[in-house]
Parts: C-alpha cells; sequence; structure tokens
C-alpha cells in the first residue's frame, strides 16, 4: 500500500481497511448475484458451476472478515453507537478533506 499512499496521500480512503470493506461489500453483492443465478438456472450444469461460484465466494467473504474483525476494521459483534460514531467520523474525514 506504500504507493497507493504516496499516490493518494495518508488521509485517502485507499488504506487496507478501506479495500477490505469494499471487497467484503462486493463479495456480498457478487454472491448474491450468484445465488440467483444459482436458483434460476435451467440445466443441472450450470446450477453447480454457479453453486460453486458461490460456495467459493463466501469462503473467501467468511476468509476476509476474520481478517477485518481481527485487523479491528470491522467490529461484526459491535454496539450499534460505536459503529454510527465510527462511520460519523470517517464521513467527516471525507468532507473535510473535499471542503
Amino acid at each position: 500500500m506504500g504507493m497507493m499512499k504516496n499516490f493518494f496521500g495518508d488521509d485517502s480512503l485507499t488504506d487496507d481497511k478501506y479495500v477490505a470493506l469494499n471487497m467484503l461489500g462486493s463479495g456480498k453483492a457478487s454472491a448474491t448475484a450468484y445465488l440467483s443465478a444459482t436458483l434460476e438456472s435451467a440445466t443441472p450444469e450450470i446450477r453447480h458451476l454457479y453453486s460453486n461460484f458461490c460456495t467459493q465466494l463466501t469462503q473467501s467473504h467468511e476468509a476476509l472478515t476474520a481478517l477485518a474483525i481481527e485487523r479491528g476494521w470491522y467490529s461484526a459483534y459491535g454496539e450499534p453507537k460505536s459503529s454510527l460514531e465510527e462511520v460519523v467520523h470517517d464521513s467527516m474525514k471525507i468532507i473535510e478533506s473535499h471542503a
């Protein structure tokens, strides 16, 4: 990430936390799409293919979630108030840097 920090600066949203959280969101969307495709598939072969993709996405999402929790980037079991405060803090950081 050193090159990205040099290019975007220290207050950028390109640090590991934001990359990981964006990957988690993208993984959820991809898994949802593959699950829908699996359920709508007309042939067993295609259904099996989509099901395998969905399983792989679920496993990678689980590993990334564990990493994010371990590093303190994501608090899955945290208090809603502290999660909201963190979102407000991050939002203010973005607004202040672009004002």
